[in-house]
């Protein structure tokens, strides 16, 4: 530590008010920027786990694999985690669908689709099946939790060639049944996503337990999750797969291919920071510069025995090292600490924000939120402090000393109005007198109230913008019934 440094501290010691102002300026500074990253990350997370909880947490889909494929896409270096659905077949049931399409699945599988329980509870053997809700909504002899069917399994064909659930339903079309057997209905589920089973789908989705009697001719739907979520465009590729993507989940995990949300997101967090920025240089400026003019005279001693310009502004701005030292931490945990207490009132009204999945809102805290809050608020205060830091290095010494600038009597007799004094009295008349005289003085006090009403407007602005976002996302259709007829 050099000389500078040490009078820095000094000086910082002796002016313990001054010094503890701008520490607090630092602190709501650096409390609003992470403020503001922290509930960014936390939206982008909730906007995450909300469609992680509608359609799955699957990147990939590989609907109708053989054995090979299914093998090569598990074995996969860049696949984090897969699972396969075996085909157990069609068996005809009384519905709005002509069928119901029977997967053998395990436990991870259900995991990663996000199956959804409305009751009873997930299968653990061949021989319990899980139903989807709007099967038994629609099915005239209802099946309900603990009954036994029995289920002619067999494969679509038509003009000598099989069927997935990617073909709609043909007239023509036949069944050939392969087995028959029987299953404890053991719960009920929530409908897949529709990239899993289409709206057009012939087959109802029902689940299995885990069944080991697959062999060489068996079929998969193969779901898989990828090490990095946007190499799933260029494996799909490399690997010639006829795929589908999750391209919600995607969008939401901030894959490049998949544009919209994060930016819009970014862009917004930005703004705000750049407004919070701005008031804050504003507010840590006056602190730097009220220390400034209050050490003119110690810069002129130092500049008269041999100091440098760029020694002078390097005392400021380790003056602004130091505050930023204790006042950073202190605001980034402090903002944190604020947006975890305002999610955990508010966080469960966004439970019902995403067309109803019930998942709340939670305080998410990123590294890249935290970093970027820090390096912000240590430019923010850096800039506050090289403004007035610049004025350290243009008087010469001899004004430094004299501190003429900051000194300046004046000769002109400047007399109050009668209605100052009336209106406002004795401390009115002498705050005419004290504006009157040096006009700039006030100047920072109109760009604080101006900087006041700019980010109250921008706050209640951007409240606005999403209210309106959320409005438009649960808009509902200005009709009743919908009815959709095949020809």
């Amino acid at each position: 530590m050099n000389i500078f440094q040490k009078v820095t501290l000094q000086s910082l010691k002796k002016n313990k008010v001054r010094t503890i102002v701008t520490i607090v300026g630092v602190i709501l500074s650096a409390a609003m920027i992470s403020a503001v990253t922290t509930f960014t990350a936390s939206m982008s997370n909730y906007m995450l786990q909300a469609a992680i909880a509608s359609e799955g947490a699957w990147h990939g889909y590989v609907p109708d694999a053989d054995i090979a494929t299914t093998q090569e896409i598990v074995a996969a270096p860049e696949v984090a985690e897969a699972s396969a659905m075996r085909h157990l077949g069609y068996a005809l049931v009384d519905g709005n669908s002509p069928y119901v399409y029977v997967l053998s699945s395990d436990e991870e599988t259900t995991e990663m689709l996000s199956v959804r329980l409305v009751g009873g509870h997930y299968p653990t053997s061949g021989n319990e099946i899980l139903l989807p809700e709007h099967l038994l909504n629609s099915n005239k002899n209802t099946f309900k939790i603990g009954d036994t069917i029995t289920l002619a399994l067999g494969q679509r064909m038509v003009d000598g060639y099989y069927l997935t659930q990617g073909n709609p339903y043909q007239e023509e079309e036949t069944l050939e049944v392969r087995e028959t057997r029987t299953f404890t209905v053991a719960g009920v589920y929530r409908r897949l996503s529709d990239r899993v089973e289409p709206y057009e789908a012939p087959g109802y989705v029902a689940i299995t337990g885990p069944d080991g009697n697959g062999n060489a001719d068996s079929r998969y739907d193969v779901f898989f999750a990828m090490n990095r979520p946007g190499d799933i465009y260029s494996f799909l590729e490399d690997h010639t797969l006829n795929g589908k993507t999750n391209d919600r989940v995607l969008l939401y995990s901030g894959t490049t291919d998949v544009s919209g949300f994060e930016n819009a997101l970014r862009g917004l967090s930005a703004i705000v920071i750049g407004l919070i920025m701005f008031g804050s240089i504003s507010l840590i400026y006056n602190a730097f510069s009220i220390s400034v003019s209050e050490r003119t005279k110690q810069f002129g001693l130092l500049s008269s025995i041999g100091a440098t310009r760029k020694q002078l502004r390097g005392m400021v701005l380790f003056e602004a090292l130091v505050v930023s030292v204790i006042g950073i931490p202190i605001g980034i945990l402090s903002g944190i600490l604020g947006i975890g207490v305002t999610l955990l009132f508010v966080g469960d009204l966004f439970a019902t924000l995403l067309a109803g999945e019930g998942v709340p809102m939670t305080l998410c805290i990123s590294a890249p939120s935290i970093l970027v809050a820090i390096v912000v608020a240590l430019v923010t205060v850096l800039i506050s402090a090289w403004i007035p830091s610049g004025r350290a290095t243009k008087i010469t010494a001899i004004e430094a000393i004299r501190q003429s600038r900051d000194i300046r009597p004046d000769k002109k007799v400047r007399r109050s109005s009668g209605l100052t004094y009336r209106l406002f009295g004795l401390p009115g008349v002498l705050a005419s007198q004290h504006y009157r005289r040096s006009r700039k003085k006030y100047r920072a006090t109109i760009f604080s109230l101006f900087m006041s009403i700019v980010l109250f407007v921008s706050a209640s602005a951007f409240t606005d913008y999403m209210v309106t976002m959320a409005g438009q996302g649960l808009d509902v259709a200005g009709y009743d019934v919908s009815m959709s007829l095949r020809q």
